[in-house]
């Protein structure tokens, strides 16, 4: 199942263009993927940084909350990131790519 989703997080790696990686008032790690793998992720798309939602998105399994509510607050902070994206509907659809394995895999790190 690891195997599954280290494929799946590569994909989703390669499916889109690089992001910017620093910006004000962003984390400066990569909290986006896998723990040691996350490299392969982009942290953004289209000049949105998805970082912040993957670091609240973290921080709201850590704490015990639903896992759903968890998830469906992750696509909606990307969602937000995605406003300011130079094409945000194409960045939408990263974000709800990034939502679908986080639904399909995420129950493994839950």
């Amino acid at each position: 199942m690891r195997q599954h989703l280290l494929a799946t997080m590569f994909v989703l790696g390669l499916m889109g263009f690089t992001a910017k990686t620093a910006e004000a008032g962003c984390p400066p790690w990569r909290p986006c993927g896998p723990g040691l793998h996350n490299w392969l992720i982009p942290q953004g798309a289209f000049g949105a940084d998805f970082r912040p939602a993957c670091a609240q998105h973290d921080a709201c399994y850590t704490a015990g909350c639903n896992r759903k509510a968890c998830d469906c607050q992750f696509r909606a902070t990307m969602h937000q990131a995605c406003e300011c994206s130079r094409h945000p509907a194409l960045c939408r659809m990263r974000a709800n790519a990034y939502y679908t394995a986080t639904r399909l895999f995420g129950g493994l790190v839950y």
